[in-house]
């Protein structure tokens, strides 16, 4: 994938290694950085560095406000919750106009972590990963901590690509028809993640007659985003290749039937990824035409996503 064609990510610039942490360090992350940059390319954002904080600065922590969460000095108590918040604003205008696809956020950060420790109250969002998930809903968004994970690593990655694709689809289709046909060609994907997803996700079209296609289009991409944070698992796709397998077996030679039979059964038993029977159940449903599963995405990862899959 060239750099032209890459998805663009949100990211917190100390996690690339530049140094705009509040000691003038920084937090770059290798596995990010290397793996995940051969895929994505980066949009930098250091809300407190941007908002004016400068480098050094006094470190910050959150505070439970009457009103509002504020974000304040450790030492001094100066609060700085204005300046970033106004920061914010024009940030999330210029971000809107980036078409970004996800968002990585620096874990522990008062401005960047989901979840961080406020003074007086419960953990809650940092600041501005608060106001990246109000303005973006949908968007799949990851601490670097949790990609350390494969399997974690793999679902953002999905994540990132499906919500990709669903774009593309509203900025180029306009009818409730050609979104139910695009439903029905994620069906393998979403069934991977849990038996049935697929049919849950197909309940927003209950919805359709008494919505705009606008509404439809933001509770169907939501309801999607939302079925694949559940993380698919090993017999999830062993479920979805047999049933591939069942669709094509009957028009390939024995011979060809017992290869494709082993490649799952290896694949059960661990002892192959699972690119290699994906890989072959997909040249035959291409060699054959069929229907059922020729437009499945579940098929056609994106060139880098099949290469990041962990051995599920």
């Amino acid at each position: 994938m060239s750099s032209d064609d890459s998805l663009k990510i949100g990211i917190s610039q100390c996690l690339l290694g530049e140094q705009v942490r509040y000691d003038g360090g920084h937090k770059r992350n290798s596995l990010i950085v290397d793996l995940l940059g051969q895929v994505f390319s980066w949009v930098p954002v250091c809300p407190e560095v941007e908002a004016g904080l400068g480098v050094p600065r006094e470190p910050v922590e959150l505070h439970a406000g009457e009103s509002a969460t504020r974000m304040v000095g450790v030492e001094t108590g100066v609060d700085h919750t204005d300046a970033l918040n106004r920061f914010t604003v024009r940030k999330l205008e210029d971000l809107d106009g980036l078409s970004l696809r996800g968002f990585i956020l620096k874990s522990g950060s008062p401005s960047c972590g989901r979840q961080v420790e406020v003074e007086g109250a419960e953990p809650e969002p940092g600041l501005f990963a608060r106001a990246i998930a109000e303005r973006f809903p949908a968007l799949p968004t990851a601490e670097e901590t949790e990609l350390a994970d494969p399997f974690a690593r793999q679902n953002f990655v999905e994540r990132v690509f499906a919500y990709d694709r669903q774009q593309k689809f509203f900025t180029s289709q306009r009818s409730v028809g050609q979104l139910v046909m695009s439903h029905a060609q994620v069906k393998l994907q979403l069934d991977a993640h849990r038996p049935g997803l697929h049919a849950e996700v197909a309940g927003t079209f209950k919805e359709a007659k008494d919505l705009s296609y606008e509404e439809l289009g933001e509770r169907y991409l939501a309801a999607m985003m939302e079925a694949l944070k559940v993380p698919a698992t090993g017999s999830g796709h062993f479920s979805v290749l047999k049933t591939v397998f069942e669709g094509v077996k009957k028009d390939v030679a024995p011979a060809v039937q017992k290869e494709l039979a082993r490649s799952l059964q290896d694949y059960r038993q661990g002892n192959v990824p699972l690119a290699v029977p994906l890989s072959l159940l997909r040249h035959y449903v291409r060699v054959q035409q069929n229907p059922h599963f020729n437009q499945q995405t579940y098929l056609e990862p994106e060139p880098r996503e099949l290469l990041l899959r962990p051995q599920v």
